[in-house]
Parts: structure tokens; C-alpha cells; sequence
């Protein structure tokens, strides 16, 4: 979950499986790290290996919107509020919704750009 360790597993990967065409990054910075490996080895991030991340960083939307991503699933860490706020209705006797539901945002290259101000 570093850049630094994203950007050592792909320099291997690149070493050991050379036609690779697509990388799942766990977190962002896993993705950021992989981007950097890959254009100190000649390939285009984005287009030669297809980059997705979780997280939803602010960086990593920047990198989608040029290119160098082309996926990033948000797992936006600003729950806290709701979550304080339904556990003190609970606690308080108020009635609280069955399923509280957290939404996140799917960036990709068509709303990378215009959502960049929404990234943490």
C-alpha cells in the first residue's frame, strides 16, 4: 500500500512477465508506483498496461485524466460523519435505517477531469 512497493512489484512484474497488458492496484498509490515503473521501462501507462486503483485519490484522478490510468474506484474515507452521527441515533433510542449505504464514485477518462475538484 506504498508507491515505493507498487513501483517494486511492477519493475519485477515488467522483468518476469513482459507482455503484461493490465495491473489491479489495490490502493492508488500501489497504481501511481506501477505508473513510474512502467515509463522507466518504455511503456505507456494507460495504453501498453491498463491501470486500475482503489481509492479515489485526488493524484490518482489526475493521472486518469491524463491518461496514465483508466479506472479509479473511489473508497472515499469521509464516512466518518454518517457513521458517528447513525451510531448516536442508535444509542440514543432514535430509529435508525436497516442498511446504511456509503456511496463512492467510479472515475474514468470521461469525468476524470471535471470531478478532480470531488477527490480527496
Amino acid at each position: 500500500f506504498a508507491r515505493d512497493k507498487g513501483q517494486q512489484v511492477m519493475e519485477q512484474l515488467i522483468q518476469s512477465k513482459p507482455g503484461i497488458t493490465g495491473v489491479y492496484a489495490e490502493n492508488d498509490e500501489m497504481g501511481l508506483g506501477a505508473i513510474t515503473a512502467l515509463k522507466a521501462n518504455g511503456k505507456k501507462p494507460g495504453e501498453d498496461v491498463k491501470i486500475v486503483s482503489v481509492d479515489g485519490t485526488r493524484n490518482a484522478v489526475q493521472a486518469l485524466a491524463k491518461g496514465e490510468m483508466n479506472a479509479v474506484i473511489e473508497s472515499n474515507p469521509r464516512f466518518g460523519p454518517l457513521a458517528f452521527a447513525t451510531a448516536k441515533k442508535f444509542y440514543a433510542g432514535e430509529s435508525i435505517p436497516e442498511n446504511v449505504l456509503i456511496t463512492d464514485r467510479e472515475y474514468d477518462q470521461d469525468n476524470a477531469e471535471k470531478s478532480l475538484g470531488g477527490a480527496y
